[in-house]
């Protein structure tokens, strides 16, 4: 159980990547570093041995940056960028560490990348799926043998066997109740239930998983939280750059649904809600299924969040904040508690976080990278 720890968090309007850090023995979450990234920087994704983060930019310029990641102080090392043609809501680096995977919202697609090809300039796919409307997550399993894909737009996850030579090949799909809205996809500790946000519901279905086939089998899907009883469901929203956008007035009362989380022991599973800017606590029922038990206001529009390893700490970013926070989980109700505010970007939307090393492991794993 680490002490110390490094936040990033990818600050689209900036085009930076903020790093902090965060003190588990105090408490306390400080800004630690901003890094210069592009227009739009958007999702982050971590390498398997924490090594280097990878970042997606959705501006003008389509990119993955590669960073590596000094273990000691968290500094950031910009080593390469890599133009791609797709832009990207998600980003996966599955934990065999061949394959980089992207889902493109607006052009209804996944797509594969070979690791050592995007580390050395090269963008182009070895794989494209296309035909997945409004693809907005990808997640993999971590025997890195099956990929699921939320498709928001035909209210389905669309499951793949991965392999390191043959890449992707379709498997079946799983169909959830007509205007679900699949967002953001999760597995629990165990990789034996996938668990799936409902952006336009912000209830979660469960679906247990065969880790020998990658099938899905229904488990249920939780009820609203009552803090959220005077939304009405959602839809699937223009991007920003649209000409014609909802008026505000009525998506004000809509849920918006956005990043979910699991804690490391498997007991609770954490999603944010953007239109009443609520980070939501549910607890995980011996069959599976889930039941909100609690909530706490947040940052403003928070779109992402992540608990640090141990599961002792969230941290949280708002879209429409200047500031990140820091929250202590109560470890025998999965409640959380404000433990500390800091200047962070405009335009947050994602956040992961690593362990500081220091000493020899730190020399070793810098050596190794």
């Amino acid at each position: 159980m680490h002490e110390r720890y490094f936040v990033y968090v990818s600050n689209a309007h900036d085009g930076e990547i903020a790093v902090l850090h965060l003190d588990a023995a105090r408490g306390t979450l400080t800004p630690h570093a901003r890094v210069s990234a592009d227009e739009a920087v958007m999702p982050l994704a971590l390498a398997p041995d924490r090594r280097r983060l990878y970042a997606a930019t959705r501006g003008e310029r389509k990119q993955i940056l590669v960073y590596a990641i000094d273990p000691r102080s968290g500094a950031l090392v910009l080593e390469t960028r890599t133009p791609i043609e797709s832009s990207l809501a998600y980003l996966c680096a599955e934990a065999g560490g061949h394959f980089l995977l992207g889902a493109s919202y607006g052009e209804h697609r996944l797509s594969l990348y070979r690791v050592d090809e995007v580390e050395h300039g090269r963008g182009v796919p070895v794989q494209v799926v296309d035909g997945i409307e409004h693809a907005h997550c990808v997640i993999v399993s971590d025997d890195g043998r099956y990929a699921y894909v939320s498709s928001l737009g035909s209210d389905r996850v669309f499951c793949f066997a991965l392999d390191e030579t043959d890449g992707l090949r379709a498997i079946g799909t799983v169909d959830l109740e007509k205007g679900f809205g699949p967002r953001h996809l999760r597995f629990s500790p165990q990789g034996d239930v996938l668990y799936v946000l409902s952006e336009f519901r912000a209830t979660v279905a469960a679906f247990a998983r065969d880790a020998a086939t990658g099938q899905l089998t229904p488990l249920g899907v939780s009820p609203r939280a009552n803090e959220l009883a005077h939304l009405n469901d959602g839809f699937a929203r223009p991007n920003a750059t649209h000409p014609v956008q909802p008026d505000p007035a009525v998506l004000a009362r809509l849920v918006w649904a956005a990043d979910i989380h699991g804690s490391p022991d498997g007991r609770f599973v954490y999603a944010s809600e953007r239109t009443s800017s609520r980070l939501l606590t549910l607890r995980v029922a011996q069959d599976g299924t889930l039941e909100p038990v609690s909530s706490v206001e947040t940052e403003t529009q928070p779109r992402g969040f992540r608990l640090d390893p141990s599961g002792r700490f969230l941290v949280a970013c708002g879209e429409k904040s200047p500031h990140v926070s820091l929250y202590r989980v109560d470890a025998q109700s999965g409640a959380l508690a404000l433990a500390a505010r800091c200047a962070g970007g405009q335009g947050a939307n994602w956040v992961e976080i690593v362990a500081a090393q220091d000493g020899a492991d730190a020399v070793d794993a810098h050596q190794a990278s």
